[in-house]
């Protein structure tokens, strides 16, 4: 069961590491992009719904879609911004930046569950905070134009570039209000949560959707790129990991967590010739060390104070 379940987390998140270089191949606007991602991917999970036994009146409680179209409003937001800053900076730079969701999501605990701050999380965030001054650093803002390829850098690319790293953290901020409403819907099935949430977008974004861009594309890669989006990284992405979550430790979960960014990492710089400047990087691994020590529950302050023990005991033998 626990072997399955790590093999699905893996599968879950090498599909969430190429998100981004298949967002720049569809060459679709971002509302486009985010109804055909709720179109396909709802039928893909309508489906499972279906074969569950999850879609009838028993179950579809008016709290339930209620809390379900709130948290997938927030969540179709956060794609907004997230899709518009894999343009502006890189696909691992928005990454990483978005993966600065664990402060936010214990800042909202905080606030809604009254949830404790330890000083251990405090450190933690601290250090994700550092990485995010690094990576913020205008002079060091990689040289990228909007399809991710190699551009001149100047003061023009620094302000797109600092806008792009504004909303991979609305995007994170939002994804964390988002997962906010689905553990306020804890014990109803996840997939059907997911399923309200990409008919959301599906209904409020049709009047909104190129649908001429994709029809005259053809059988193309943009569009195979588009379809994928919804079917691969929506549909079959849910199901692995809302059945990898059910399988793992939360510890476990948390640490294969961070193959996400780090494939997105390796996509930009193999693939699209993305050059981080020395900042990126050390905001990059600052950011990742910080959330890994939150979402692993590392004892930072309790190897402080051990070392501080150790070097007084040290100092008073001496």
């Amino acid at each position: 069961m626990k072997q399955s379940g790590v093999f699905e987390m893996l599968a879950a998140m090498a599909i969430c590491g190429t998100i981004g270089i298949t967002v720049l191949m569809s060459g679709q606007s971002e509302v486009s992009l985010i109804f055909y991602r709720c179109f396909f991917g709802a039928l893909v999970l309508l489906a499972i719904c279906l074969l569950r036994g999850y879609i009838g009146a028993s179950i579809l409680k008016p709290r339930l879609i209620a809390y379900s179209l709130v948290g997938g409003a927030a969540l179709l937001a956060n794609w907004y911004f997230l899709f518009a800053a894999y343009e502006k900076t890189s696909i691992g730079v928005a990454t990483t930046v978005y993966n600065t969701q664990p402060i936010i999501m214990i800042v909202l605990g905080f606030l809604v569950f009254k949830e404790r701050i330890t000083a251990n999380i405090a450190l933690w965030t601290a250090v994700s905070l550092t990485g995010l001054f690094f990576i913020s650093n205008l002079t060091a803002a990689p040289s990228i134009d909007a399809h991710g390829t190699g551009s001149p850098a100047g003061n023009s690319v620094d302000a797109r570039y600092f806008m792009g790293v504004l909303q991979a953290l609305a995007a994170a901020s939002l994804y964390a209000v988002a997962a906010l409403f689905t553990r306020l819907l804890k014990g109803h099935p996840p997939t059907l949560i997911a399923l309200l949430q990409m008919v959301l977008g599906a209904v409020v974004l049709w009047p909104f959707a190129d649908f001429g861009a994709l029809l005259s594309q053809g059988f193309n890669r943009q569009a195979i790129a588009t379809v994928l989006l919804g079917v691969f990284h929506t549909g079959v992405m849910y199901i692995l990991l809302y059945g990898a979550l059910q399988k793992l430790e939360a510890s476990q979960a948390a640490s294969l967590s961070f193959l996400y960014p780090a494939l997105a990492i390796f996509i930009d710089s193999t693939f699209l010739d993305v050059k981080l400047s020395l900042h990126q990087y050390v905001g990059i691994a600052l950011i990742l060390l910080g959330a890994a020590g939150i979402n692993l529950k590392w004892n930072l302050t309790a190897v402080l104070s051990t070392r501080r023990t150790l070097a007084n005991d040290r100092n008073n033998g001496s």
